[in-house]
């Protein structure tokens, strides 16, 4: 094999290994400071429409309480007025490996307060059993509306992204600056080796925007599937949004790596 030829496979094997690299570390680092980030997800799960739709559906609910219980659905409903958003308290628990769902003895405890302070400020009699099974009942309808259901394998995948992160994204960027160090120390020529490298870049961008559209395209998002739905709808919105900035990071790239292609070779055709 001639040693021309041994230097064109070479600069192919780089090309592709600068696009590995750059493929690897750019969409680590897209799942690690997006999917994986709690200031991130909590923006997603906090939003005032999602709340509503939450509060909505605990309001209707609440009315079911007061027929079973007696005790006004508005006593269940002040549980509202001092708490955090459920949403960003969820979002929370599940970066934390906690019960995402809300429920526990807390909340059943203040659900009890509250029905007692009604009891016994309006002088009803009640049965303690009764009452403690009421709280029960609130504190389950309420996680039903404000917790996050199912999401062990969200959790999951956090937690193994993030622990997996540092690996990833070191080794892509170890990839991409070896890669291209060699070029730089096997070939002479400038010319050919930012040919190279603008090939190698335009093949990343080009791989990102196709990974985010054909993810898109095919719906992945939708098997990520978590209750009650319209969490479920965040959660697809929050991945998608992951995904066009993919599309959009790739587009943005490729369109740079050939600007910068055809720049380099109207130079060297000048210099000709």
């Amino acid at each position: 094999m001639s040693l021309t030829k041994s230097r064109e496979i070479l600069s192919v094997i780089l090309t592709v290994l600068i696009a590995l690299g750059g493929i690897l570390f750019s969409s680590s680092s897209l799942i690690k400071y997006t999917l994986c980030s709690e200031a991130y997800m909590t923006k997603i799960f906090s939003s005032d429409s999602l709340y509503s739709q939450c509060k909505d559906n605990f309001t209707d609910r609440t009315a079911v309480i007061e027929a079973r219980s007696g005790i006004p659905a508005g006593v269940f409903e002040t549980i509202l007025n001092n708490r955090i958003p459920a949403g960003k308290t969820a979002v929370q628990r599940i970066f934390t490996g906690n019960n995402a769902s809300l429920y526990d003895e807390a909340l059943v405890d203040e659900f009890e307060e509250l029905c007692l302070e009604y009891l016994n400020g309006n002088s009803v009699k009640y049965d303690k059993e009764q009452v403690h099974n009421t709280a029960i009942y609130a504190a389950e309808v309420y996680s039903d509306c404000f917790g996050i259901q199912n999401c062990g394998r969200v959790q999951a995948f956090i937690s193994n992204a993030n622990y997996q992160y540092g690996k990833y994204a070191s080794t892509g960027l170890l990839i991409l600056t070896v890669s291209i160090a060699l070029l730089l120390i096997l070939f002479t020529k400038k010319d050919y080796v930012l040919r190279v490298i603008y090939s190698a870049f335009t093949a990343t961008g080009l791989s990102l925007f196709l990974i985010g559209i054909c993810a898109l395209i095919f719906g992945i998002a939708n098997e990520l599937m978590v209750e009650p739905h319209h969490y479920a709808d965040a959660l697809t919105k929050s991945v998608n949004i992951v995904l066009i900035i993919t599309s959009v990071t790739g587009a943005v790239i490729t369109a740079l790596a050939i600007s910068g292609s055809v720049s380099q070779y109207e130079k060297s055709k000048h210099n000709q």
